[in-house]
């Protein structure tokens, strides 16, 4: 770990010299994070995740002088970070692109036919990403809803309600999580988060924390394992050929 926090301190730093904008921020902790795990995937994601935030409190300032509190820059740059992560590992996905599947971002009129087509009241920010799938004809689909979360805090009783609404409309939705502060507990001494996914809130939970313990709704993702053996991958692809029947 010794030779990887020397590697992300040297690429954090490049980056943010590259580019000041506040924007960067985040873009360099997806790229440290993708580095990281590329270079040793025998690490577990989170203690990579734990790095990079001490890498970045610590050496935020030599490129951003004016930034006084660098901590509660990593905590807005990182959910962000975690987001581009995830789109990009599903986008990136040999057999999610054999089945015609893309997580997107609806905004604007794409947002809005949406839901209205489905008859939910929901707001752009409410989803992070929707599951789209294109059929034998071309046609595209959107049947799922994705809500990357790289640490819970209280944030899962919003996605809680955005996810039941849609659920009640026939699409599949995941809370995709690294579990940073491993907010879940145990299926026998469940956290409020687990047992909000058990009772429902989504049909699964896929943390890529190897150290989260696994239950019924909550699965280990492996980054290594891309096929029909990594569950987040399974899952998706099951939704979608369920849809198709």
């Amino acid at each position: 770990m010794n030779d990887i926090a020397s590697e992300v301190r040297a690429l954090l730093l490049t980056l943010w010299q590259a580019e000041r904008k506040p924007g960067v921020r985040a873009w360099a902790i997806h790229v440290a994070l993708t580095y990281a795990i590329n270079k040793d995937s025998t690490v577990n994601k989170r203690d990579i995740w734990k790095l990079i935030q001490d890498e970045y409190i610590e050496n935020l300032h030599i490129s951003f002088p004016e930034q006084r509190e660098p901590a509660q820059s990593y905590r807005r740059a990182s959910g962000d970070a975690w987001e581009m992560f995830i789109e990009e590992y599903l986008n990136s996905n040999d057999q999610l692109r054999k089945e015609g599947i893309r997580a997107v971002r609806l905004r604007g009129e794409d947002f809005t036919r949406l839901t209205n087509a489905l008859g939910v009241n929901l707001r752009p920010r409410d989803v992070d990403f929707f599951l789209q799938g294109v059929d034998e004809s071309g046609s595209t689909r959107i049947f799922g809803a994705l809500f990357p979360k790289a640490s819970y805090a209280e944030r899962i009783r919003a996605d809680e309600g955005a996810s039941r609404v849609l659920m009640e409309k026939g699409l599949w939705t995941a809370t995709v999580t690294l579990d940073a502060r491993e907010e879940l507990g145990t299926e026998d001494q469940p956290s409020v988060k687990r047992q909000t996914i058990n009772d429902g809130a989504f049909h699964g939970c896929y943390s890529f924390n190897e150290h989260t313990s696994p239950g019924p709704k909550v699965h280990i993702v492996q980054c290594t394992v891309r096929g029909m053996r990594n569950p987040l991958i399974r899952d998706i692809v099951r939704s979608w050929r369920a849809g198709n029947r």
